[in-house]
């Protein structure tokens, strides 16, 4: 690998490691805005309003006020951004919601399924091609989420809405040719009306925790912070990275928020997780090592391709030299 190229790998590891380490340690915030009382929503609305401000402020830096106007002035493209905004905020309100109800275990598995759900709405929606693979490793997904059914009568409804609505809403945003952080902004212009609304309306009420206490204000609005941190750098890792190296780093995030589940914030493991989970990790091995296996045989065929001119160019030249 040369110089340059190494370099640009060592930042996009560096960036992809940061933006998911992040997002492992959310579960942290969150918890610490829900023992304040907060409910899902009203932390959902402020993230939305928070986050507005510091991509408007990422916007100008880059100067990417012209993306902006042209996407706004798109009527498909704003209607096609509502789509996924609508997506992103009930992602968001789902996580938001098993954190504060202490049911982070059952988000973690959710994202551990992430790559195997992508795979099958490519399938199902984009017309690709499942390799022989997938299909065993889909099988023990399934089997994965049957097992807290027919053990605790429980169906982690919760891991599967959050896999499947991220899932939509990066096929959503794959279609659009929008740039990550311009999208990002039109995004949260298009979902702040009804969370400004949500909190005037709880103001009006009452019921507004936002402008009491100092520290607890200054809490909520770090949620902007929170919001965006992680997704700039991980535009910055996945432009600079080969993804194969992010379907590895991207269970960084569920095993942090697993581990920071189960032994600081105490989160209750349901009955038959234990034996969901190694089934999804055994699909991801699979489905992991699939991608490695694929990765490789792409190399070995480069390789050949370099190389075969050469060999051509020798049996083209070669009986020339002898009849000389």
């Amino acid at each position: 690998m040369s110089d340059p190229a190494a370099a640009r790998f060592r930042s996009g590891l560096g960036f992809g490691l940061i933006a998911y380490s992040w997002w492992g340690l959310v579960p942290l915030y969150f918890s610490a805005l829900g023992a304040y009382g907060i409910p899902a929503e009203e932390i959902l609305a402020h993230r939305i309003t928070w986050s507005l401000p510091v991509m408007a402020a990422i916007t100008a830096v880059v100067g990417g006020w012209g993306n902006l106007y042209r996407v706004l002035r798109s009527r498909k493209l704003v209607l096609t951004l509502l789509v996924s905004s609508t997506l992103l905020a009930v992602n968001w309100l789902l996580y938001i919601y098993a954190t504060v109800t202490n049911r982070v275990p059952e988000a973690s598995l959710g994202y551990y399924m992430m790559p195997l759900v992508n795979a099958a709405l490519g399938t199902l929606v984009l017309g690709e091609k499942l390799r022989p693979a997938h299909f065993p490793a889909l099988a023990l997904v399934a089997i994965g989420v049957a097992i807290p059914c027919i053990v605790g009568g429980y169906f982690p409804w919760l891991a599967i809405s959050l896999t499947v609505s991220f899932g939509l809403y990066g096929l959503v945003r794959k279609q659009v040719a929008v740039e990550s952080a311009t999208g990002l902004t039109v995004e949260t212009l298009l979902m702040l009306p009804v969370s400004l609304a949500g909190l005037i309306y709880l103001w009006a009420v009452g019921r507004n925790h936002m402008g009491g206490e100092l520290g607890l204000s200054a809490l909520i609005a770090f949620s902007g912070i929170v919001t965006v941190v992680p997704l700039i750098t991980f535009t910055l890792s996945i432009r600079r990275l080969p993804l194969l190296a992010v379907s590895f780093i991207q269970f960084l995030s569920p095993t942090i928020q697993l581990i920071l589940a189960v032994f600081v914030l105490k989160h209750t493991v349901e009955p038959g997780f234990p034996a969901a989970f190694a089934c999804v990790f055994a699909a991801v091995l699979i489905f992991v090592g699939d991608a490695v296996w694929q990765a490789r045989a792409r190399m070995r065929k480069a390789i050949r391709d370099r190389e075969r001119p050469e060999a051509t160019l020798r049996s083209l030249t070669l009986p020339a030299c002898r009849d000389a």
